[in-house]
């Protein structure tokens, strides 16, 4: 299992939010790029970044501040937040990223979705962000009326190889994964799953590379707060 160290950038600052809400943001820093080549420094293997004002707006809008860190990083950088037509993946594929996340108009279209993976393959990551079991959408401002059963089914059927799994209720709360709902999803086989939301702990971690199978956490708040580190948390997802 991969620990992925998230970078999450709202007007150019690192910042957290609670539960998805723009009315609860914590500044972390006021340069991504700093961050990006701490987590490097310290071991990390892929980087996880997410444009917030891209969600919220729906279009790319920190494009300048991912280049820079896709130039200066010698890891991949994984991007997610406000990606919704083949122009904005080619933006982003030709400044350096290696895996684009797609989370709103997966949901939205299943013809784009096999668009894009038949045009861009592996490098097309899925975005599952729910909440009560119902898909959020649009920087997880609105429900959808999708479950993520139904989701999971669509990207199953179209080829997608890699799903992110966030429970929005435990993201920047810090009060653990959604670990039932993550070994759910890991057995059904068909998938790579990244867990994502509410990791506070090396025991979430340990918990997490039990699920034999999971294929890696992304960690946030927890980093940033320092309840523990990166080496730590290599170290304990091995065990």
């Amino acid at each position: 299992m991969i620990v992925i160290p998230a970078i999450d950038i709202y007007q150019g600052k690192v910042v957290r939010l609670k539960q998805g809400s723009f009315n609860n943001i914590k500044i972390y820093g006021n340069d991504p790029l700093e961050y990006a080549l701490k987590w490097e420094k310290e071991g990390a293997k892929r980087i996880h970044v997410v444009d917030l004002e891209g969600a919220k707006i729906g279009s790319v809008k920190n494009l300048d501040a991912i280049a820079s860190i896709c130039k200066a990083l010698k890891i991949p950088v994984e991007v997610g937040g406000g990606i919704r037509d083949i122009s904005a993946i080619d933006t982003l594929l030709n400044s350096g990223v290696q895996w684009v996340i797609i989370g709103t108009q997966a949901c939205a279209s299943s013809d784009f979705l096999k668009q894009v993976c038949s045009e861009f393959g592996e490098r097309i990551i899925v975005s599952i962000d729910a909440k009560d079991d119902k898909v959020a959408v649009r920087g997880w401002q609105e429900s959808s009326e999708f479950t993520v059963k139904d989701i999971i089914e669509k990207v199953e059927n179209i080829g997608v190889k890699t799903v992110v799994y966030t429970d929005i209720s435990r993201d920047g709360m810090l009060t653990g994964p959604n670990l039932k709902k993550l070994k759910h999803l890991v057995n059904r086989k068909t998938v790579n799953i990244i867990a994502s939301g509410g990791i506070s702990c090396l025991d979430d971690i340990k918990k997490l590379a039990s699920i034999k199978g999971l294929m890696g956490v992304i960690v946030g708040k927890a980093l940033y707060e320092r309840r523990f580190d990166l080496n730590e948390a290599y170290r304990t997802s091995k065990i």
